[in-house]
C-alpha cells in the first residue's frame, strides 16, 4: 500500500506524543524514494511536526530522518527561476498567446526594464504603491490570487517554496509560517507585502500577471507580437494614453500606429519600455 497522509496520521495518532518522532522516523526510514517524492503537503507536514516531538530532544535519529525527508520529498528548492513561475502559469492558461508569448525571457526583461526607471528614492528603498522588481502592487496580486485567475498555481509555488525552506533548515522543526498546522492546508496571504521579498514567489506573481494581461489584449486580428507589446503597455501602467493613441488613430487593434501616435505626443520612453521587453 502506497505510503499517503492518511497512512501517516494514523500511524502517529497510534503513539504516544513522546514517541512520535520516533514513529516519524521509522516511517521515513522505511519509504522508498518515490513513497517520499510523491507524499503531498499534508504527508510531509505530519513527519515534519511529528519529528520535534520528542520532549524536549531534537536526537541525531531526527535530524538524519529529517535530512532524508528533506532531500526525497518533491519539495526541493526553486533554481531555475523564473522559468518555474512561468511554467507553472503557462500550465494553467493554455491560451495560444500567452503559450507563445510568455516567456522567462520576458519576465527578466521587464525587470530590467523597471529598474532602469526606478526613481532616486526607490532606487534607496522608499517604494510607493508598486514593489519589487516587477514593480507590482496590490491590486495586481488580488487579480493573481483570484478563482477566475491563478489562484491554484499561485497556492502550488507558495507550498513548493514554504516547505523547501522549512524542510532545508534540518533544524528542530516548529510551526511553518503559511500553513495552518491543524488542517495542515496552505494559507495563501492576502497581501503583496508578504510576497514579493521571496524571488520565486515575486517571479510567479509577475508572470501571472502578465498573463492575465496577455488574456485580455489578446483580440480577432492582432497579431501575437503585438498582443504582446498592448498587454506589457498595459501592464507598465499605460491604459490611459494607450486608449488615447486608438482613439486618434481609429486603430484599436495594431500596434505600430498607436506606437507612431505615442512618440508624436512626446511618450518616447513609454515606447521605449514596450521595445525593450517584448522582442
Amino acid at each position: 500500500m502506497a505510503l499517503t497522509a492518511s497512512i501517516i496520521q494514523k500511524k502517529l495518532a497510534a503513539a504516544s506524543w513522546t514517541l512520535r518522532d520516533n514513529v516519524a522516523q521509522d516511517i521515513i526510514n522505511g519509504a522508498t524514494t518515490a513513497e517520499l517524492k510523491n507524499l503531498d503537503a499534508e504527508g510531509v507536514l505530519r513527519l515534519y511536526e511529528a519529528l520535534g516531538l520528542s520532549g524536549g530532544w531534537y536526537s541525531s535519529r531526527d535530524s538524519s530522518a529529517m535530512k532524508r525527508l528533506a532531500t526525497e520529498s518533491q519539495f526541493q528548492p526553486v533554481k531555475n527561476t523564473p522559468d518555474f513561475g512561468v511554467g507553472l502559469v503557462k500550465r494553467a492558461a493554455p491560451g495560444a498567446n500567452i503559450q507563445t508569448q510568455l516567456s522567462a525571457g520576458l519576465v527578466t526583461r521587464i525587470y530590467a526594464a523597471e529598474k532602469k526607471r526606478l526613481s532616486v528614492l526607490e532606487k534607496v528603498g522608499f517604494d510607493g504603491s508598486t514593489v519589487g522588481r516587477g514593480q507590482l502592487g496590490q491590486p495586481a496580486y488580488n487579480d493573481v490570487k483570484s478563482p477566475r485567475h491563478f489562484k491554484a498555481p499561485l497556492e502550488e509555488c507558495m507550498t513548493r517554496v514554504i516547505l523547501a525552506k522549512a524542510l532545508s533548515k534540518h533544524a528542530r522543526p516548529g510551526a511553518v509560517l503559511g500553513f495552518d498546522m491543524t488542517t495542515y492546508k496552505l494559507r495563501v496571504t492576502e497581501h503583496y507585502s508578504n510576497v514579493w521579498r521571496d524571488p520565486v514567489l515575486e517571479d510567479f506573481v509577475v508572470a501571472a500577471y502578465l498573463a492575465i494581461r496577455i488574456r485580455a489584449a489578446t483580440k480577432s486580428g492582432r497579431s501575437a507580437k503585438d498582443t504582446a507589446r498592448f498587454a506589457v503597455a498595459l501592464y507598465h501602467g499605460m491604459r490611459k494614453m494607450v486608449v488615447a493613441a486608438q482613439n486618434t488613430t481609429g486603430d484599436t487593434v495594431n500596434w505600430k500606429p498607436v506606437e507612431a501616435e505615442l512618440k508624436s505626443q512626446g511618450h518616447t520612453d513609454a515606447v521605449a519600455y514596450v521595445n525593450e521587453v517584448v522582442r
